[in-house]
């Protein structure tokens, strides 16, 4: 009787790799590498020929590979799985780069294994300290190139000097670290389990040209130094800790990328413009519970700019208002749920409702001085002239910037909006503008025809009046008489 319940076939196992690009081939050779104690120097040397590909990778760990059973045992129960600092978790990479493969080799401090056609071989020989990886695969000129300007991408952590073919890769300093609270895993009593843990995440502004050492300009979102997966943002971000994966190893969850946009959101909000304001990852940012209500400012500024208003089911009149004072309206299909929850919180984006209030405001009555009386008699004389109708004129003050309110043929002008100057004699273009824009309600609202045909009406008859009676406009002929 075996004792092992599995077999694996290797060459199913390479089958499984083969739609997968080469570079993860790296990637798994470098990351078991940095994630050992103590390590300070990683060095990789490549070499492509005649459609054959030699990557040598070696490291100055002093204990080297920890248990080198691991190099051909799947899913064996590794110490990583306890430490959310280390990568890796699965332990199949090693297996899936040797799969690829059509030899290799593995020598460290606890001797060597040789992996060729014929089998897995065992050896005495060991290494006093680190450990020296050898694998040869099959690869053409465009996937040994894709392999090295992946590797040009990587950020090597803090403390450890890393080198592609005797080129130091520059460990490359974040544009902004910042501490957060994460989703991870960790093994608890041999179960890998879901946590939440602070740790910081570095952010890295992208490169605005391409130089021997980087790729072509992308953004990714990587796990301790190590490149995961692209994403559509404006910025790299490299998460301190384990990011939960599939066992791919390439992707992560949309909830788990919505927090990560949250966090660059919340970083850069200040340097969203007009043309980045709509993209994807802004509004899945912007859509995250930890969002701040800067940044949903910010978004909302550079989306809408300062004048913009969210439309109030059945609000007529309070579109109407503003419309006339140029804001721009939005609906409810503009935003997700997520977003307009953040928007309401913020405070970000106030409705015509409550912005351009259409029942009439009561606001403090103020006691109106000789000028503001002589503005009132005017606006009752440019009344009677256009329309033949009797009116009222008072004076309030309340809060916001409406200067004037005009209903039921009753004129409130509102001094806590207007100037000093404002009433004061002689007339100004302001005086008849205000008075104007509000009698023109006496035959409708701002969006419609028949308010802007008054308008017109109005202003003919004010010239002809203006050059026949000069003294209409005078503040200073009063035949005021107070109301009673």
């Amino acid at each position: 009787m075996k004792k092992n319940w599995f077999e694996v076939s290797k060459e199913g196992l390479r089958q499984l790799q083969e739609g997968k690009p080469k570079s993860f081939v790296l990637k798994e050779l470098v990351q078991n590498a940095w994630d050992e104690d103590d390590v300070t120097y990683c060095g990789v040397l490549m070499h492509h020929a005649k459609g054959e590909l030699s990557i040598h990778i070696y490291d100055n760990a002093p204990e080297g590979f920890k248990d080198l059973t691991h190099a051909f045992t799947l899913f064996a129960p590794t110490y990583k799985r306890l430490d959310p600092t280390k990568r890796g978790r699965f332990n199949i990479g090693e297996k899936q780069v040797l799969a690829m493969c059509r030899s290799a080799m593995i020598s460290t401090t606890k001797g060597t294994i040789t992996f060729t056609p014929e089998g897995r071989r065992h050896g005495r020989s060991k290494t006093k300290k680190g450990s020296t990886v050898t694998v040869v695969l099959k690869a053409n000129q465009k996937e040994y190139q894709e392999i090295l300007e992946s590797a040009y991408t990587y950020l090597p952590p803090k403390g450890i000097e890393f080198k592609i073919n005797t080129m130091r890769i520059p460990c490359r300093r974040p544009y902004k670290t910042v501490e957060v609270t994460l989703p991870t895993e960790i093994q608890r009593q041999d179960k890998l389990i879901k946590t939440i843990r602070k740790t910081e995440v570095d952010i890295h502004k992208l490169r605005t040209s391409r130089n021997e050492f980087h790729a072509p300009e992308k953004a990714y979102l990587y796990e301790m130094g190590l490149p995961i997966c692209e994403i559509d943002c404006k910025c790299s971000v490299d998460v301190q800790q384990k990011v939960p994966l599939s066992i791919d190893r390439e992707t992560v969850s949309q909830s788990y990328l919505k927090k990560i946009f949250t966090i660059v959101l919340n970083s850069f909000h200040f340097e969203i413009s007009s043309e980045n304001a709509s993209d994807v990852w802004v509004r899945e940012g912007m859509s995250g519970k930890d969002v701040s209500e800067e940044a949903v400012k910010s978004v909302i500024k550079a989306r809408y700019g300062n004048k913009v208003v969210v439309a109030a089911p059945g609000d007529t009149l309070g579109k109407d208002e503003a419309i006339a004072r140029g804001y721009k309206i939005i609906y409810g299909s503009e935003m997700s749920a997520d977003e307009w929850d953040n928007v309401r919180k913020a405070e970000a984006i106030l409705s015509t409702a409550i912005r351009f209030p259409t029942e009439m405001v009561e606001g403090v009555p103020v006691e109106a001085d000789k000028d503001m009386i002589k503005v009132a008699e005017l606006a009752k004389r440019i009344a009677a002239r256009c329309f033949n109708i009797t009116i009222t004129v008072s004076f309030k003050s309340w809060p916001g910037g409406v200067k004037a309110q005009y209903g039921n043929r009753h004129l409130t002008f509102n001094v806590k909006a207007l100037d000093k100057g404002f009433f004061q004699h002689p007339v100004t273009s302001r005086v008849i503008n205000l008075i104007v824009h509000e009698l023109g309600h006496e035959k409708g609202n701002h969006t419609e025809m028949v308010y802007h045909q008054c308008l017109s009406s109005m202003a003919g008859q004010l010239i002809v009046i203006a050059l026949d009676e000069p003294e209409f406009f005078d503040l200073s002929f009063s035949l005021y008489r107070k109301e009673a």
